[in-house]
This record gives structure tokens, C-alpha cells and sequence, in this order.
């Protein structure tokens, strides 16, 4: 009863609170960017490009924008208590909702530009209810941000009255980072994350707005009709059209180059990883040059340490260190990113917060069988062969030459088995995979959920077998795996791991 006539009484003193009244602008053009297409089709359409009544469409548009968003507003109220959030929302279907301390399990802070050009923030809570969002506050000022989430960390850590929003502030901006990247170091990293985004995204544009584009501009045949002087085109020489071909290709590839540096600057931007002792202990991570996002990763819920390079990144010894944990950012990913561009020497006291060890080097790893990259090899020369026969007997004749596609395919599996290794130890796994996307997993034993052996149709013949390791938080898409490894020493792994596991003293 006495806990009971607590919250009752902690609720009737903590009042129930709106939403920065800035929120209303910040709903207004979001909702009026979703539609302002709309008004560019009327324009062209319907009102014939009249822009008066395209004026008053627009003028009708804003004022009912407004204000549906200032009802929204209105309606929206939240209380925050010593043991629990309520959140109340909703204009005709009234939802009240209660989300205790105890059941949240991470709060992430969100700054869109427009949202840090008005100074508000995003608070997101998650549970890990498996329903969606389990929480948002969309716009709070920075400094009732900061103190919500640390309230909330301090109660999980049983700490009361911690250190101030600001005095916390000030340490972790004194405070030497674990990991910082400048404007260089996001130049590197960006080099290595080669992407046709910006192409895909002018395509997008081009395709929603073709009404603004000329007749025939998608038609090959309309840009070839457009060259007076086709037939002096047909006249050069062979080396100038594979010349053209040359500087078609290297086009593509510096679009490539250009929008994974621009993709990388806008989400590394202002890069710092810190230790933060605020509650629990864990890691807090900020970036972002349009979107600012803060979030701390409590170190307790740090599953499993992921390494990512290339053959020529690990040249230059650039390596991208992740953390699979239990928490998720506000775009739902559960591998944090935690140094995107680091040397392995930067990497070793990042490891060192969470007790991750990396891998000795005198370490020996143990390889999987060469059925690996030989069995995909011949099923996909098997499967070429067949596409080659048929298009070269009834297509072209030039056509018989898609076999040699089989080539590059069949060394690209060859190397990714020679990468594909494994070794354990007293108290930790290391899965090595892939070679041109080189992925380095280090598991601690006592993270281990679930270990399962499975043989494929193609595994029984050869006696080979694939061992899956579950990890909490871990993608189900791409778990953790070693492959093609003989099904006898697949159930002898598997036996020592789940014994190892339940022996370590601080499994489960």
C-alpha cells in the first residue's frame, strides 16, 4: 500500500506538461513537405497553371495544416514522475499510456535540422515490447531532453539526485572522447563507402517530377535524333568510341566516390564517442550533420564486437568497429556504429570498456572446408552454362561468352573461403568472413543464447554442416555462422561452446 500511496501522490504533484509550442511549426512543414507535390500537380493540371487559384489552394492548404497540428498539440500532454512516464495523446480515441522506468531499456535524443535550428529535440524510449515505438516526445528543448533521460538513467543506476544536466554536460565535454573523428578522418572514411546514392536520388526526383521534364526525355531515341551531326559520330574511329565508353564508366565511378563522401559526411559529421558513468555505465555516441543524434549504449547490453574492412582499407589500416546490443538507435539498428574509421590501436580501449578482448596474434585459426567456394562455384557454372547455350543458340552467337562469367565468380568464392575462419578460446569466439567486405565477430562466451548445427541437402554427401550462433539482439537476417566445417567437429564446437557457456560465471 505504501508504494501504491507513493505514485498516487507522485502523480498528483508532477503536472502534466505540453510539447514546446515550437512543435507546432515543426508538425506544419513536415506534413506540408509531404504534400506540397500535391500543389505542384494542381498547378499544372487542374488550375492550368493559374497561380491565383494555385495561391488560395496553397493559402487553404497551410491554414488547414496548422490547424489540425495545433489541435494535435493541444491534445498531446505527458507527466513524468519518480518511477514511470504517462503519456496522453489522441484527438477523438484518447490514449493514455504509462511507461515505467523499469521497463525502458534505452533513451536516444534526435535533432533534425529544422528541429536544431528551433532548438528542440526528439526523445525517443524504447522497451523493447517488440510493438514499434514504444515512446516519443517530439519536441523538447535540449536542456528538458537531457534531463529526462538522465532521470531516467539515474533511477535504473538507483541514484538520486545525480549531477545537474548542465554539470554533466560540462564533464563530457572536458572529458578527453574515447573516439572522435574530424572532418580528414570522415574524408577517409568516406572514400571507402563508395555509393550511387545521390544517382538513385536524382533518378527518384526525375521520375516523380516528369511533368517538368520535355517529351521523350526517358526515350533513347529523342536524344539520338537530337545530334545534327549523327553521321560525324558514326564516323570516329573505334578508339574514340571506347574512349567515350572509358569516360562514361569513370563518370559512374566518381558519382560513386562523390556520394559516399557526402552520404558519410552527413551522418558522421561531429563524430564522439564517450564513456559516460551518468546512471549506467555505457558509451554515448553523437553525430550528424543535418539529423544530431545522442544516444548512450549502456556497456551491460553490448553483445558481441564486429570489425569491418576491405582488402584495401585494412591496406591502410582502417578498420569500422560495431557493437551488436540489446539497445536501438531512433532508425531501429541494433550495430551501433562505434569507431567508422579507426586503427586498431584506437580500437583496443573501446574493446577494453566492454571486456571484449581482440584477437591475438598468435591466435591459430582453424578453416572450413574447401566445398565452401568449389560447390556454389559449380552450381553457378552449371546455371551459366545453361543461360550461354540458350541465348547463344537462339539470340547471338557473342552471347556463348556469359560463361566466362564463371570465372571472377568462382575467385571471389575462392577468397571468401580463404577469409572464412574461426578460433576459440577459454572465454570468447572469433568468426572471420567474406573478403571484400572482411567481417571480424568477437563474441564473448557468456553472451551466447543459442547454438544450433544444421546440414543442408548438399552438406549430407560431403558430411559438412553449418553451426548458427544466436545472440541476443543479433540480426536474424545475418547471423552469426561457420560454414562447411565437418558435421562430427560441428557437434564437438557446438558441445564446447554451450559448455563453456554455462560455466562462465556470468552467463545469462
Amino acid at each position: 500500500m505504501s508504494d501504491e500511496a507513493t505514485t498516487a501522490l507522485d502523480r498528483d504533484a508532477a503536472p502534466f506538461r505540453r510539447l514546446h509550442p515550437l512543435s507546432i511549426i515543426l508538425k506544419s512543414l513536415s506534413m506540408l513537405g509531404r504534400n506540397i507535390v500535391a500543389i505542384f500537380v494542381l498547378h499544372f493540371s487542374l488550375f492550368d497553371q493559374n497561380f491565383f487559384y494555385t495561391g488560395l489552394a496553397a493559402l487553404a492548404l497551410i491554414s488547414l495544416v496548422v490547424g489540425v497540428t495545433t489541435l494535435i498539440w493541444s491534445r498531446f500532454t505527458y507527466q513524468v514522475t519518480e518511477r514511470e512516464i504517462r503519456i496522453k495523446s489522441g484527438l477523438l480515441n484518447r490514449n493514455n499510456r504509462s511507461i515505467p522506468f523499469d521497463r525502458i531499456q534505452d533513451v536516444s535524443l534526435e535533432q533534425k535540422l529544422i528541429s536544431r535550428l528551433l532548438g528542440l529535440t526528439t526523445v525517443a524510449l524504447e522497451t523493447g515490447s517488440g510493438g514499434g515505438e514504444d515512446g516519443q516526445l517530439d519536441a523538447l528543448s535540449r536542456s528538458d531532453a537531457e534531463q529526462l533521460r538522465d532521470t531516467i538513467r539515474d533511477y535504473k543506476a538507483g541514484l538520486r539526485a545525480a549531477a545537474t544536466p548542465a554539470e554533466d554536460h560540462q564533464s563530457a565535454t572536458d572529458t578527453p572522447p574515447l573516439f572522435a573523428m574530424d572532418n580528414r578522418r570522415i574524408l577517409i572514411a568516406g572514400l571507402f563507402n563508395f555509393s550511387f546514392v545521390l544517382l538513385a536520388i536524382l533518378g527518384a526526383l526525375a521520375q516523380n517530377l516528369d511533368f517538368l521534364l520535355p517529351d521523350g526525355f526517358f526515350d533513347p531515341r529523342s536524344w539520338i535524333d537530337a545530334f545534327p551531326e549523327q553521321d560525324t559520330i558514326n564516323a570516329f574511329g573505334s578508339w574514340v568510341r571506347i574512349g567515350g565508353a572509358l569516360a562514361a564508366i569513370l563518370s559512374l565511378v566518381l558519382i560513386g566516390f562523390v556520394s559516399g563522401i557526402v552520404r558519410t559526411f552527413v551522418r558522421e559529421y561531429g563524430f564522439r564517442l564517450d564513456r559516460t558513468d551518468s546512471g549506467q555505465p555505457g558509451f554515448r555516441r553523437r553525430r550528424g550533420l543535418f539529423t544530431l543524434t545522442d544516444m548512450v549504449m549502456p556497456i551491460h547490453r553490448v553483445q558481441a564486437a564486429i570489425l569491418q574492412t576491405g582488402p584495401v582499407r585494412a591496406r591502410f589500416g582502417w578498420y569500422h568497429l560495431k557493437f551488436t546490443s540489446l539497445a536501438s538507435d531512433a532508425s531501429g539498428e541494433t550495430d551501433h556504429s562505434a569507431a567508422p574509421c579507426a586503427s586498431l590501436a584506437e580500437i583496443e580501449p573501446i574493446l577494453e570498456e566492454c571486456a571484449i578482448r581482440p584477437a591475438p596474434a598468435d591466435l591459430v585459426f582453424q578453416g572450413v572446408n574447401p566445398a565452401f567456394w568449389w560447390r556454389g562455384t559449380v552450381m553457378v557454372s552449371l546455371l551459366l552454362t545453361a543461360i550461354a547455350l540458350g541465348t547463344g543458340l537462339f539470340v547471338h552467337t557473342g552471347l556463348f561468352g556469359i560463361i566466362l562469367l564463371a570465372v571472377p565468380v568462382g575467385l571471389i568464392k575462392y577468397l571468401n573461403w580463404r577469409h572464412h575462419q574461426y578460433a576459440l578460446t577459454d572465454s570468447q569466439i572469433y568468426v572471420r568472413s567474406g573478403w571484400w567486405r572482411r567481417i571480424s565477430t568477437t563474441l564473448p562466451l557468456r553472451k551466447i543464447q543459442t547454438v544450433d548445427v544444421s546440414q543442408r541437402p548438399l552438406d549430407h554427401p560431403l558430411g559438412l554442416a553449418t553451426v548458427t550462433i544466436g545472440i541476443a539482439g543479433g540480426s536474424s537476417i545475418r547471423p552469426l555462422k561457420i560454414e562447411a566445417i565437418p558435421f562430427a567437429k560441428a557437434m564437438d564446437l557446438r558441445s564446447q561452446l554451450i559448455s563453456r557457456t554455462a560455466s562462465s560465471p556470468t552467463a545469462g
